[in-house]
């Protein structure tokens, strides 16, 4: 029977290709790295890796074993995160970096401290918010999107197994940082665009500036912008929106105390509506009791 330890070293083992090396990240010895391999390979009956003098590399079938190996591994982590849950009624959820859902969740924690429900808050890019939702890792996800990207989105949602449910629609915006002098434009067309220079939360197939940079080309106030800070840390972007002169593109402010505490900004396309944000959840499967109450706890955030 193949067990979890012997998934880890074969992973540690050939990210390193070398049983000395993953004998120092696994604290233990090579003879017992390479014992525990050989019994893996014994399990499986074929060889996983070619054993070289400049070092060990994974066969055809080693690769194959490799990728299945990281996703068991993966689940198994997920599970016994779960098991250090507090027992009782639990809610998951996903949602693209947002300081907005942060301040959401935080109120509702608030008011339901005391019930026995534990959390589990994940944020991602919009393509993991897909894959963790589709898995089943969680309960719901919360994403935003240009109107333009609804096709491919639909096509990734019934893939999965999923469903969008639209929750509101704000104008596209180009934000910009307290020590940026263009925040006191009015128009996008005032605006030297080959001087902004932007922070962005991810990157993937759904975020708004891949949009404009692959779909609105013929714009010449969207392609000149560069990005020069990726991240995943909502925390990170407005650290350097509140300290640098670094712009970023994002929808609108969802609620109306965001707009008094937010961010300078100009509309990309005038009164138009085209960023979309929802929620995402399995296809004809009702949403639990917490999942449920979190979803209009958000709506009513949003009125």
């Amino acid at each position: 029977m193949i067990e979890t330890k012997q998934l880890q070293y074969l992973i540690v083992c050939a990210d390193l290709q070398s049983f000395s090396k993953a004998a120092e990240v696994l604290y233990t010895t090579q003879p017992n790295v390479s014992k525990i391999i050989r019994s893996l390979e014994e399990e499986l009956g074929f060889l996983l890796f070619d054993r070289q003098n400049r070092g060990i590399f994974l066969t055809k079938k080693g690769r194959k074993v490799y990728e299945y190996a990281c996703k068991a591994v993966e689940n198994i982590n997920q599970l016994a995160a779960f098991a250090k849950m507090e027992e009782g009624e639990e809610l998951l959820i996903s949602f693209n970096p947002s300081s907005w859902m942060a301040a959401c969740f935080t109120e509702f924690y608030q008011k339901y401290q005391k019930e026995s429900v534990s959390f589990s808050l994940i944020s991602a890019s919009t393509e993991e918010v897909l894959k963790r939702c589709g898995s089943g890792l969680d309960d719901m996800g919360f994403v935003h999107m240009m109107e333009p990207q609804m096709l491919p989105f639909q096509y990734k949602l019934e893939k999965n197994n999923l469903e969008f449910i639209e929750l509101k629609r704000r104008k596209a915006m180009l934000y910009f940082g307290h020590q940026n002098p263009m925040g006191q434009k009015k128009l996008i067309e005032e605006v030297p665009i080959e001087q902004i220079r932007l922070v962005q939360c991810y990157e993937d197939e759904f975020t708004l500036n891949h949009y404009w940079d692959i779909f609105r080309k013929e714009q010449e106030h969207t392609t000149n912008m560069r990005v020069s800070v990726l991240t995943n840390s909502d925390y990170v972007m407005n650290r350097l929106l509140q300290h640098t002169n670094l712009g970023n593109i994002s929808g609108a402010y969802l609620s109306h105390e965001e707009e008094s505490t937010g961010y300078p900004g100009i509309s990309l396309y005038g009164e138009e509506e085209p960023v979309i944000f929802g929620c995402i959840k399995r296809k004809e499967e009702l949403l639990g009791k917490w999942a449920q109450t979190f979803l209009q706890f958000v709506e009513e955030r949003l009125s």
